[in-house]
């Protein structure tokens, strides 16, 4: 699961895309009886997934599938959002800074850090 999820950055046209998808599908398909195996408890009677964490995995990438591609249509869409989260993570930091604020002086703090952040644009 890893290998194929690491190569999703390597994705830039229509015709890769396709390939990753069914790549993707035919594993899903292969270890379809790995991410259905449950663990049962004698004591409690419960059941539940042995591989949570691949299997949770497996269902981010299924459900995100319809959107994860948008990149590919619209060149003004990032193919990450390694960028957004760089400029959040500035503005949380300069909010750290001003932790007294009220609420809604900290609303004014991000219209105006918004405001000047577009300045320089």
């Amino acid at each position: 699961m890893r290998e194929i999820v690491c190569k999703i950055h390597f994705i830039d046209n229509e015709i890769k895309k396709q390939y990753w998808i069914k790549e993707f599908l035919d594993w899903s398909e292969k270890h379809k009886d790995f991410l259905n195996e449950k663990s049962y408890s004698q004591e409690t009677g419960r059941y539940w997934y042995t591989h949570k964490m691949v299997r949770r995995c497996f269902s981010v990438v299924r459900k995100a599938l319809p959107n994860m591609f948008i990149f590919l249509q619209n060149p003004k869409i990032p193919k990450t959002t390694n960028g957004i989260e760089s400029f959040f993570g500035h503005l949380k930091g300069n909010l750290n800074i001003h932790r007294g604020l009220t609420k809604s002086r900290r609303k004014k703090f991000i219209q105006w850090y918004l405001f000047y952040k577009n300045l320089k644009s």
